[in-house]
C-alpha cells in the first residue's frame, strides 16, 4: 500500500516523504507518522486579526544536542522573513511566539534560555526580501525547522560547544566565543552528522476572540532504504552570517531560482534550505532533493469538509501549503517586467504551462471544474452552463506558497471577508450555495501537485462574540503520478 500525507493537522495525520531516490541511493527521506525527525515544517502561522501563533521546539534524544535551523517564510512566495539558529541541549525545549507589531509587521518574542545565534533573536520580521517591503506579507506563511548537526559531549572541540550550550541549574551558558566561532569550515570539528529527534508543535490562538487552533508540525526523517531505520544525515551547518556564498557554493546547496539566477543574493545565513541535499548519495543534487519531497506529497484529488451556518456565526477555511514550490517556481521583484515568474529546473508540478502571475504572487492553476461538493444529504450543486457568449470560462487558481481558500466565505455586511482563519494575504473563495457538506478539488493533470492541506472550522455565540475553533487533515483521494 503507498503511504501518503496531505495534512498537519492532527496527529493522526498519515504519510509518506518516501521520495523517489536513483539507484545508488541507499537513504531516502520520509514523512514520520509518529511526529519525530530531522526536519519538521510548521504549514501556517498568522499574526492576523491579533492572531497570535506560539511555536515550541522539543529535542527528543537525551543524549546529544541539536544544531537547529529556524527560517520563517511569508505566504505570498515564500519570502524568507526571519530565519536564526536555536542550540538545543538534549532533552531541551525552546519556545516562541509570533504576533503583530503596532506598525502591522509580525514580530517574534521569546524569554527561552536556550542558545541562540544571533544571541537575542527577538525583533521584528525582515521586510528586504518581500514584495514593495510591505510590513503585511510577514503576517502569514509557513516555518522550516531544520537540524543542522547533533552535539555530542566527547572530547575537544566537541566537547566545548556540548558544555557551552547545556544547561546548568535550568540556564545555558550559551558561551560567546564557543557558539560565534562556529563556520561552515570548521563545523565538523564541533559537531557531528544529525540525527532524528525533533518535534514541533504549533497553535494560532486569538484572545480576543477566544479562538484556539493546534497541531504538530511534520515530521520529515532520513532513514535506510534497505532496512527502513533511521540514519544520520548530512552535517549541514552554515554559519549565521551575510558572506556572500559563491556560484559554486549556490550551486551545490540550493535550487532556489533566484539564488541560482542571481536575481537574489545568496548569503551563508540562507542555508540549509529544503533542497540542501540532507542524504549520502554523492550524486544527490539540490533539484534531485527538491524533486523527491515534492514527488512524496504530490497528489492529484484532495477532499475535506465544510460548514457555515449562520445562525452559528460559522466559517471554514481550507489552507493549502506548498512547501516545495520554492524550488520550482519563484517571483523576482527586480528587472524587466518584474514581478515575474522564475522556473527552476524542469519538473511536472509547477512550471509556465500551470502556473501564472496574479499581481505579485504567482497561482497555481487546477483548471476548470477543479471543485466538487456535495450537501450532507449526497445532494450536489446544479449547474446551469448555458450562457450569452462570448465569455471568460472561469477556473481554480490557488495563489501564494499557502493558499486560503474560504468556501462559501464571501463578505459581509461591514466588508470584512467571513473567514475561519482570519487569512488575508492569499485568500480566495469558493461558493456552492449550501451551508454544511463536504467537497475536493482535483488537479488537471495525473502527477498532481505537491501540496499540504488542512480544514479550519470555526464558530461562534455571536451574542458574546466567543468562537469555537477545530481544524483536521484534508483527505487524500487519488495520489499523484510519482507518489511513492
Amino acid at each position: 500500500m503507498k503511504k501518503s500525507i496531505i495534512a498537519l493537522s492532527v496527529a493522526a495525520a498519515m504519510g509518506g516523504f518516501a521520495g523517489t531516490a536513483s539507484a545508488q541511493a541507499t537513504q531516502h527521506l520520509v514523512f514520520n507518522p509518529r511526529g519525530v525527525g530531522h526536519i519538521n515544517i510548521v504549514p501556517y502561522f498568522s499574526s492576523q486579526s491579533a492572531n497570535q501563533t506560539a511555536i515550541s521546539i522539543v529535542n527528543t534524544d537525551t543524549v546529544r544536542g541539536k544544531a537547529v535551523k529556524v527560517r520563517f517564510r511569508g505566504a505570498s512566495n515564500s519570502d524568507d522573513v526571519y530565519d536564526f539558529q536555536v542550540f538545543l541541549s538534549p532533552g531541551d525545549v525552546w519556545t516562541a511566539g509570533v504576533s503583530q507589531a503596532t506598525d502591522g509587521t509580525s514580530q517574534l518574542t521569546t524569554t527561552d534560555k536556550s542558545c541562540t545565534l544571533p544571541s537575542n533573536v527577538n525583533g521584528k520580521f525582515i521586510l528586504s526580501r518581500v514584495y514593495k517591503n510591505a510590513g503585511e506579507q510577514t503576517r502569514e506563511g509557513y516555518i522550516e525547522v531544520l537540524t543542522m548537526g547533533d552535539i555530542v559531549n566527547t572530547s575537544g572541540k566537541y566537547a566545548d560547544l556540548f558544555k557551552a550550550v547545556k544547561h546548568v541549574n535550568g540556564v545555558a551558558p550559551c558561551t560567546s566565543s564557543v557558539l560565534t566561532a562556529l563556520t561552515r569550515e570548521n563545523a565538523a570539528d564541533y559537531m557531528v552528522a544529525p540525527t532524528t529527534g525533533l518535534m514541533t508543535n504549533w497553535s494560532i490562538v486569538n484572545v480576543s476572540k477566544f479562538l484556539v487552533y493546534s497541531s504538530e508540525g511534520a515530521a520529515i526523517e532520513a532513514r535506510s532504504i534497505a532496512t527502513g531505520d533511521d540514519v544520520a544525515g548530512n552535517l549541514v551547518y552554515w554559519d549565521q552570517r551575510s558572506i556572500p556564498l559563491s556560484t559554486g557554493e549556490i550551486t551545490a546547496n540550493t535550487a532556489d531560482p533566484l539564488f541560482v539566477g542571481g536575481y537574489v543574493q545568496a548569503a551563508r545565513y540562507d542555508l540549509p534550505d529544503l533542497s540542501t541535499p540532507y542524504l549520502s548519495a554523492s550524486t544527490r543534487t539540490p533539484a534531485d532533493q527538491a524533486r523527491e519531497l515534492s514527488d512524496s506529497i504530490a497528489f492529484r484529488t484532495v477532499a475535506g469538509e465544510f460548514f457555515n451556518l449562520a445562525s452559528l456565526g460559522a466559517a471554514t477555511d481550507w489552507v493549502v501549503s506548498f512547501p516545495t514550490r520554492r524550488y520550482h517556481a519563484a517571483v523576482r521583484y527586480t528587472g524587466s517586467g518584474a514581478p515575474a515568474a522564475v522556473y527552476g529546473a524542469t519538473n511536472p508540478y509547477f512550471n509556465s504551462g500551470n502556473t501564472g502571475m496574479k499581481g505579485y504572487q504567482l497561482c497555481a492553476r487546477l483548471g476548470l471544474n477543479a471543485l466538487g461538493f456535495f450537501d450532507r444529504e449526497e445532494k450536489s450543486p446544479s449547474v446551469d452552463d448555458i450562457v450569452i457568449s462570448p465569455g471568460v470560462p472561469t477556473e481554480l487558481s490557488l495563489c501564494g506558497e499557502v493558499a486560503v481558500l474560504g468556501i462559501n466565505g464571501g463578505i459581509d455586511a461591514a466588508g470584512i471577508a467571513v473567514s475561519a482563519t482570519f487569512g488575508a494575504l492569499t485568500r480566495g473563495n469558493a461558493s456552492n450555495g449550501f451551508v454544511q457538506g463536504w467537497g475536493s478539488f482535483t488537479t488537471p493533470t495525473a502527477d498532481g501537485l505537491p501540496m499540504l492541506v488542512n480544514q479550519f472550522t470555526r464558530i461562534s455565540n455571536t451574542t458574546t462574540n466567543v468562537y469555537y475553533g477545530t481544524n483536521y487533515p484534508a483527505r487524500v483521494l487519488e495520489n499523484g503520478l510519482m507518489a511513492p
